[in-house]
């Protein structure tokens, strides 16, 4: 097994960052940060050389380039370099205590074939006793990969650009006979958006109007994708939530009128099946 690791990083706290990849880069034979942040706001490059961490490098284009070009740059370069697994990571998750070793080797004794994705719990989930099980889909942060996956179904939709592009290719994994297995006791901490709880009690996820764009567009998207696999409950719920309380709750975030916008952007381009990038 030979493990090549891949983090994102935009705008990143640099404390943070760095105790959060230490959870994890003594176990990998290389790490790539793929830095998001515009070259003339990074700091980056200077933290990490000061570091000296020996199987580390940064890549960038300069420019904010989400996740799935990044994650299939990384892993064409790692098929070419011999590698036989991905790890994937977001700058805000960590393992706890010093578990991702037992991780690699959990991922290592497995011999069936058809698991193709291992992935780990993360801490605001209940945990399962039991030493795996099968999921139907696993977020990109803390997810290991076989590269053969990528030969054999593709890689993550770059015209999903992020949201969405994890819970697609696990769908893709299950659609062509393949499995995704988490280990519970493998404890990934993971904050996903800005939620806060505000005077009122209303929980605001303060997602920016490009974030709102393309959760709701590629959620759609994937409902076109994969349409019997949704419920129409489920739509439903979908619309209630994202759509109807969302609007809503933007009485009470920042830049409210280009949220707005995002999300009825978003909601039309969904229905005409639009996809790739799109600069609310």
């Amino acid at each position: 097994m030979k493990l090549l690791g891949v983090v994102t990083a935009y705008h990143p706290e640099s404390t943070e960052f760095v105790r959060n990849i230490k959870t994890y880069v003594s176990g990998l034979d290389h790490l790539i940060i793929w830095d998001n942040t515009p070259t003339d706001k990074s700091k980056l490059s200077e933290l990490f050389s000061e570091l000296k961490i020996p199987n580390l490098e940064i890549r960038t284009t300069g420019q904010n380039e989400y996740l799935a070009m990044p994650f299939n740059q990384c892993i064409e370069w790692g098929k070419q370099e011999g590698f036989t697994h991905i790890l994937t990571m977001d700058q805000d998750s960590f393992f706890e205590d010093n578990k991702f070793d037992d991780f690699v080797s959990l991922v290592a004794e497995c011999n069936d074939p058809n698991v193709m994705v291992f992935t780990s719990a993360k801490s605001e989930n209940q945990l399962i006793m039991a030493e795996e099980i099968e999921v139907e889909n696993a977020i990109t942060s803390g997810t290991i990969y076989k590269l053969d996956i990528f030969d054999k179904i593709g890689c993550f939709r770059e015209d999903f650009l992020i949201y969405m592009i994890d819970i697609e290719f696990g769908m893709r994994v299950r659609a062509n006979g393949f499995k995704i297995i988490c280990f519970p006791q493998i404890i990934l901490n993971h904050y996903s958006g800005y939620a806060r709880v505000n005077h009122l009690g209303l929980k605001i996820d303060h997602y920016s109007a490009q974030s709102t764009y393309y959760i709701i567009r590629n959620v759609m998207l994937n409902w076109k994708l994969y349409s019997n696999q949704f419920s129409r409950k489920e739509k439903m719920k979908f619309f209630k939530y994202k759509i109807g309380y969302r609007t809503i709750k933007l009485l009470f975030e920042k830049n409210s009128f280009s949220k707005l916008k995002a999300i009825y952007v978003a909601f039309f381009h969904g229905l005409i099946g639009k996809s790739g990038r799109y600069d609310i």
